[in-house]
């Protein structure tokens, strides 16, 4: 009896150490997750600038696509209404330094009085919930209507485009996208976000 009982107290504590090795090990290679720079602006929901992306027809009220590698060139991103100039969003995408990191796209939809961008936050940072999943919490930063387009006051809804980069040993195949506001409370806005394909 008695060294049966020795036996299972060896075997647990071996367990033990080896669950503690494997903790080791798993946030050793998971590593950090750090945002280095995002972009955002405001848009009439009227004109849909990401291809499969938010309009005022879409019932979505979020989205969000990650990029893990370099689209083609000629990758069909952005529709016809999306105004290309010489640093925008499709260039970020596009030189994105993927060795290192990777890219999310994400898009929210609000009434036109409620406006506001996302941006990655700066108080609770991404981190790693799995062996390849992550979660990447925004922060609203609300426009003043001064600060609007004449055809962005008077539109009825209103799409935040943000494009932002992040450094990370590796990219994930899954993350969860959240939104807060200022004083740190959810709001409506969560996408899962998975890797662009052109498929």
């Amino acid at each position: 009896m008695r060294r049966r009982a020795l036996l299972s107290a060896t075997a647990v504590a071996g367990t033990a150490a080896l669950s503690g090795c494997l903790g080791d090990v798993r946030r050793e290679l998971s590593g950090q997750i750090l945002a280095r720079h995002a972009s955002a602006t405001l848009r009439p929901a009227e004109e849909q600038w990401v291809v499969g992306g938010l309009s005022a027809e879409t019932n979505e009220y979020a989205r969000a696509v990650l990029f893990t590698e370099s689209p083609p060139r000629d990758a069909d991103l952005f529709t016809d209404d999306y105004p290309r100039k010489e640093e925008s969003f499709d260039n970020e995408v596009l030189n994105g330094d993927y060795e290192n990191g990777f890219t999310l796209l994400y898009e929210v939809k609000m009434p036109a009085e409620d406006a506001f961008v996302a941006l990655p936050r700066s108080t609770s940072g991404a981190e790693w919930t799995g062996w390849s999943a992550a979660t990447l919490p925004m922060e609203m930063s609300r426009y003043e209507e001064s600060r609007l387009t004449e055809a962005e006051r008077e539109a009825d809804e209103l799409v935040a485009i943000s494009v932002m980069y992040y450094e990370a040993d590796r990219a994930p195949s899954r993350a969860e996208v959240t939104l807060s506001d200022e004083r740190g409370n959810r709001r409506g806005g969560s996408a899962t976000a998975t890797p662009w394909s052109s498929a």
